[in-house]
């Protein structure tokens, strides 16, 4: 399942080992999508569901379940929350940017950077507490890097960056009056 969306919340580092208060954690983070909603969320629920069940069906207490890893906000758009643990060796994951290159360790990513992510849905094991789902991260590609140094979206597009204007168009020349030289310095 893929994930494009950017990046909210607090950022951890995306290759050295995460900590909390010092101690070893998990990998989390947080991806706000803002398009295609609806069918990402058709198979976010239905994915859910699908750990619950297999949670009652092997052994679970089948009545308590972990929130699910991800939440609609009153824009529309949804929060996908991913977990990767190291102890289970999901952690560090492929990151690529633009060209499938892998990002620099000294490159550190912030909030509003836009990606691609492959995640896999992981249930829970019966023998916890309570069932559910969460989303563990296998790739992530970089399409738009916000730094500490500013925004990076790769090569500039002349045709997003413009739109068409009245005026100067050098194929159907409308001159009105001809330029007027002046004295010019031939040293300048």
């Amino acid at each position: 399942m893929q994930i494009c969306g950017t990046f909210v919340g607090f950022v951890p580092h995306h290759s050295k080992p995460p900590t909390y208060q010092g101690q070893p954690s998990d990998y989390r983070l947080k991806i706000k999508v803002e398009s295609d909603v609806d069918s990402l969320l058709e198979d976010l629920t239905e994915a859910y569901e699908k750990s619950c069940d297999w949670y009652r069906t092997h052994g679970g207490n089948g009545k308590s379940f972990f929130d699910a890893p991800f939440s609609t906000e009153e824009d529309g758009s949804v929060i996908v929350r991913l977990c990767a643990k190291p102890k289970y060796k999901e952690f560090p994951f492929p990151i690529v940017d633009g060209d499938l290159e892998p990002i620099s360790e000294d490159i550190i990513l912030r909030e509003g950077t836009a990606v691609i992510c492959q995640v896999k849905p992981k249930f829970i094991s019966p023998k916890a507490t309570k069932g559910g789902m969460r989303l563990c991260p296998q790739g992530m590609q970089v399409v738009e890097a916000v730094t500490a140094e500013g925004r990076d979206s790769g090569d500039f597009d002349v045709t997003t960056a413009f739109k068409k204007h009245k005026g100067f168009k050098q194929n159907k020349p409308n001159v009105t009056e001809p330029a007027t030289v002046t004295d010019e310095d031939e040293d300048f």
